[in-house]
């Protein structure tokens, strides 16, 4: 067989050897025998073994290191179909019972037709010396399970990648093609990384009907999630997911309607009453929301009535650390104190973070075990720095054996920090594992951004009017003068910040259109501010309002990577990134099952937001391993490498719960709903060291000024209150405090 380099060319024939093959992700360094042509495959193989009969599409490259091989597109288990090759198929081991000698006796007198023979009629295998009725039902057994897999993965790779057909084989094994054909939807129940898309993929190749109520139902629920996760609603109104659902699924509204009524009666979806007006709730989202009201009004209603005293301890830790505290302060340390459930709120600067000090002396005094909680690593981190106690992320603590036990957690406390980002799933994960008598301690700002998950939480406690909130306005910390704190103050006021004012840690500079901005930031991150801060690039994060444009975070993470590490000779692509060694990146999912070590430490979960460096990349195998930021090395392959962005630019969204010694902020001409008031607050309030604003100053005027603040539809307040008056009205009195 002659090939021509870099041409499509198509192989079939035996795997003589696996010289490499990562299970995980299918992908395979195999020696492939083509009628007595030996050709080395890489690429993506379905589960195959050595004796594997494999049909190979793609081009003959010529790899310097490596030599000649076929880079293959396409690899499927198909049936040898000369002799030559029929022979080797059997003879290889892969099917039980049958060596060369009995192979070679089958395909005498067989010839082609002896794989039909065994599959249809193999009790012909008696026919031939040494084949009793038992052993050719064991040759037939055998080859039906090497053919039910080839099938299989065909099957299933009408609908979707090699690398996903592969997982669902692994789930549903030899019951593939049963499950996944007579409902296709249900691979979105049972295995993660399907979605409604990947499912209709294969319904539609494999002949579902469009109006099928299994394809309908699919979609709605499809349509709630995805709605969900783009707008932080927890409740959608019917109307809207009705058109939203007919033009998914380009079917009739009274399909649509229907299917809402069976998901109904299935528990799959929920109505409810959101103020006033009928809603649904995906059942998920309505689980979460109802027991996370029900645990904490639990835990609120578990609070010991004896009042503690705590202005003798108060003044010690004054006088320990030479602060003084004001009222307001003061009431929410004591709130903290005699409630199971309190909030505090409040800005940077109002003393968050030396009352969660407070409350640890204090409940220290007491012998209490004390666990402090952030959403995120670098929450927890700079937690950690400003109390001078371990803090654990939220994930973290729910994979902990150490310290959850029979499924609560070894703690008499819990003080959550950064609470805005929190959103309903995970809130509910960590309250149904405290006791019902721990005391909870909420912190956060409520005028930051809300989660980028579904629900409202911080907003919803705080509004519920039940749960004891204290609301710190008043500055304290200026810290030698810095403008940071003021400005992020007077911007959440409504008041623009001198812009023409030259401070030490707050500017603005001026600039009149994306590509001047784009090139000033360039210029920013990878010189200007290393010498003027004397730290390194990575330490400086760009924080976009939106992905789109010149100045948004697509085009200036292409920019600033090409700045800071060039073109690297090897890298992998995945979708329409590509990353080096040295790229900066940020994971984007919560995923609980990536494994990572750390100091020969092993573990689990990589999570929404966490940052890292890509520290060595693998383009034969396409793999590639990221050094997060406290340590952990995880290696990505297969679908997971989809959940990693570039990160020398993120969305002020993604920057929640962080902290970055200085900022750069990209303030162009957007969308209205876009650009608001509490987008800039958030952006300038993850600043440590510095801000640097660039762009308009009409720009960042009309974003001051514009207070609009999208609703979010969520139940938590409703079953709070509701639980509440349950209860005879418990908690009535309790709410705010200044």
């Amino acid at each position: 067989m002659f090939l021509v380099m870099n041409e499509d060319i198509q192989i079939k024939g035996i795997v003589e050897e696996i010289r490499f093959r990562n299970e995980e992700n299918g992908y395979t360094i195999a020696l492939v025998d083509a009628d007595c042509h030996p050709y080395v495959v890489v690429g993506v193989f379905p589960p195959v073994s050595e004796g594997s009969f494999v049909t190979c599409e793609g081009k003959l490259v010529d790899n310097p290191r490596f030599g000649f091989k076929i880079k293959a597109d396409s690899v499927k288990i198909t049936m040898p179909e000369s002799e030559y090759s029929l022979f080797r198929f059997l003879s290889s081991g892969l099917i039980k019972g049958i060596g060369p000698k009995k192979a070679e006796s089958i395909i005498k007198m067989f010839g082609v037709k002896s794989l039909e023979i065994i599959e249809k009629e193999p009790l012909k295998l008696t026919l031939i010396s040494g084949f009793s009725k038992k052993t050719a039902k064991s040759v037939a057994e055998s080859y039906a399970y090497v053919k039910n897999a080839a099938d299989a993965i065909t099957f299933l790779m009408q609908g979707m990648t090699p690398n996903m057909a592969i997982k669902v084989y692994n789930i549903y094994g030899q019951d593939t093609i049963a499950t996944a054909s007579s409902n296709p939807y249900k691979l979105i129940e049972d295995i993660d990384g399907i979605g409604f898309l990947s499912a209709d993929k294969l319904a539609r190749a494999i002949g579902i009907d469009k109006n099928s109520m299994f394809r309908i139902k699919a979609g709605v629920l499809h349509a709630m999630l995805e709605n969900a996760e783009r707008t932080g609603n927890t409740v959608i109104f019917k109307a809207e997911i009705c058109e939203q659902a007919v033009k998914l699924l380009e079917c009739e509204e009274v399909s649509v309607n229907s299917a809402i009524d069976s998901l109904i009666i299935e528990r799959k979806l929920r109505e409810v009453d959101c103020d006033g007006e009928p809603g649904l709730m995906h059942f998920e989202h309505y689980i979460a929301e109802s027991r996370a009201a029900m645990r904490l009004i639990k835990i609120a209603s578990e609070t010991n009535t004896i009042k503690m005293n705590c202005d003798s301890l108060i003044a010690e830790f004054e006088s320990i650390n030479g602060v003084s505290f004001h009222k307001d302060q003061k009431n929410a340390i004591e709130s903290a104190i005699n409630s199971g459930v309190s909030v505090i709120t409040g800005g940077p600067g109002t003393g968050k973070t030396t009352i969660i000090k407070c409350i640890r002396h204090i409940l220290g005094y007491y012998n209490k075990r004390i666990r402090l909680l952030a959403p995120t690593g670098r929450a927890a981190k700079r937690l950690s720095e400003a109390t001078g106690d371990i803090a654990f992320t939220i994930h973290r603590l729910l994979l902990s054996d150490e310290i959850i036990f029979e499924g609560r957690i070894r703690a008499e406390v819990v003080i959550i920090d950064e609470f805005s980002m929190v959103d309903v799933s995970l809130l509910q994960r960590l309250l149904s594992i405290l006791p019902d008598d721990i005391k909870l301690v909420i912190v956060g700002d409520s005028n930051q951004l809300p989660s980028v998950g579904p629900g409202n939480c911080l907003a919803d406690i705080i509004n519920s009017g039940i749960i004891p909130v204290s609301k710190l306005t008043h500055i304290y910390r200026q810290e030698g003068g810095s403008m940071i704190v003021r400005a992020a103050h007077e911007i959440n006021s409504g008041k623009c910040p001198d812009l023409t004012k030259k401070n030490s840690d707050f500017f603005f500079i001026k600039t009149s259109s994306q590509e001047e901005t784009a090139s000033l930031i360039e210029s920013l991150v990878t010189k200007r501010l290393p010498s003027y801060l004397n730290l390194s690039a990575d330490k400086i994060q760009v924080l976009c309002p939106v992905k789109t444009g010149l100045a948004g975070t697509t085009a200036l993470n292409n920019r600033l990577r090409r700045a800071l590490i060039g073109s690297p000779s090897e890298k992998v692509e995945v979708l329409d990134s590509e990353f080096s060694r040295g790229d900066k990146v940020m994971h984007t999912v919560n995923n609980y099952d990536i494994k990572w070590l750390r100091y020969g430490i092993e573990g689990k979960g990589i999570f929404n937001g966490d940052m890292g460096v890509v520290s060595a990349v693998y383009p034969g195998s396409g793999e590639v391993e990221i050094t997060f930021e406290d340590g952990r090395v995880a290696h990505y392959s297969g679908e997971d490498r989809k959940q990693l962005v570039l990160a020398y630019a993120i969305t002020v969204h993604k920057s929640q719960g962080s902290e970055y010694d200085a900022v750069v902020i990209p303030i162009i001409s957007a969308n209205y709903l876009i650009m608001t008031r509490n987008l800039l607050y958030t952006a300038v309030t993850r600043a440590k060291r510095l801000v640097v604003i660039v762009g308009s100053e009409e720009c960042v005027r009309r974003m001051i000024s514009n207070n609009y603040i999208k609703k979010r539809y969520s139940m938590l307040k409703n079953f709070i209150i509701d639980l509440n008056e349950k209860l005879g009205n418990l908690f009535a009195g309790s709410g705010e405090s200044n």
